[in-house]
Order: C-alpha cells, then structure tokens, then sequence
C-alpha cells in the first residue's frame, strides 16, 4: 500500500532502472536516479513496494505466454507484533489503523487466505495485478 500513500510517479528514468532489477549495481542505480531520500525509510520502502509491483506487471507479460502467472499482495495494517510496536510509536501508524473502514487490524490469516486464492485455479486469470487487503483503508484515504 505504501507506494499509493506516497504518491509514487516515477519519471523515466527511474522506470528504466526498476524494469531492470538483476543487474550488480541496482542499489547505486536506485540511489543515482532516485537521489538520497531513497535512503530514507519513509521513502525506500514505499519505492521497494512500487519496484515489486512493476516486477509482477512485467513478469505477468513475459511468462504469460507460457501460462504462469504473478501478482503482488500488498497487506495493510495486519495485527503482529511489529505493527503493534509500530502503533505503540507513531501516531501515524495509529491513525492509519483507526480510518480502516473495518475498524481494526488485519490477521495473518486473512492475508493467508487471499494468497491462497491467488495460487489456486479458482483465480486462473488473474494476472499481473497488485491485490490491497486492507479493510478498506485505501479506499478511505483515496487520492489525499
């Protein structure tokens, strides 16, 4: 979810270096087209996520062909102790949890079983889409 919060719009620079993520110098590539701030955890992550999100957009492209599939999964605030201590924290993080529409925390087991849809037949023909189980949040937040 992170890279919706943080408004993430990479120029084609940037694109180019996420699209290409084997090469030896990724993180000096990164840093290069992106500038210090990626080190910057309020900013690597975010962009982390949007990387892997691009990453299963073109892995769906390249191995459909051959009937594979990829997606990404990008779970909200899910109960566990780091989001816990995080919550404990960061008011932010506590403001975020209490504007989910639901109203509390993700289980694990909720995500579990949405990953488990995404590999089962029953989900054949969804491909290369990034899937937000949130309880709602982004929904509740949208373009601010």
């Amino acid at each position: 979810m992170s890279p919706l919060f943080a408004h993430i719009d990479p120029s084609p620079q940037v694109a180019a270096v996420l699209d290409d993520p084997m090469q030896d110098d990724i993180l000096d590539r990164i840093r290069d087209a992106i500038g210090p701030a990626v080190e910057d955890p309020a900013w690597a992550y975010p962009w982390a996520t949007y990387g892997v999100h691009r990453f299963a957009r073109a892995e769906a492209v390249r191995l459909g062909p051959v009937g594979a599939r990829a997606c990404s999964l990008s779970p909200g605030a899910i109960d566990t102790p780091e989001t816990r201590l995080e919550a404990a924290r960061h008011e932010s993080v506590r403001q975020l949890i209490q504007r989910t529409p639901l109203g509390r925390t993700g289980r694990c087991e909720e995500v579990a079983a949405v990953a488990a849809f995404l590999v089962s037949d029953e989900a054949s023909f969804v491909n290369g889409v990034d899937i937000v189980v949130d309880g709602g949040l982004c929904a509740a937040v949208g373009d601010e």
